[in-house]
């Protein structure tokens, strides 16, 4: 069975208005790069391969590569790598 919001239109528009505006123009006061995207969109949209993906991984190797210029891409995708792999329980 599908999950179906029972959320009230408007009781999301209130949270958007009073929580979600507030806090992206706050991010953006601290020069946050905030991506207003609609409410249908795809991963590629957000920088991501999937929707639970919490890292963009273009804007980290991209900060990466700003903060250390001397390093090669390999070791750039190696840093990505271990920020972005957790290691299993055994």
């Amino acid at each position: 069975m599908a999950y179906k919001d029972k959320t009230s239109e408007y009781i999301k528009i209130d949270e958007k208005n009073h929580v979600e505006e507030p806090f992206l123009i706050q991010l953006e006061g601290l020069d946050w790069t905030v991506k207003r995207l609609d409410m249908k969109q795809t991963p590629a949209d957000t920088g991501r391969e999937n929707f639970t993906e919490v890292v963009l991984k273009p804007e980290l190797r991209a900060s990466l590569k700003k903060i250390n210029d001397w390093l090669e891409d390999d070791q750039v995708e190696e840093v990505v790598r271990k920020i972005t792999t957790f290691p299993g329980s055994s």
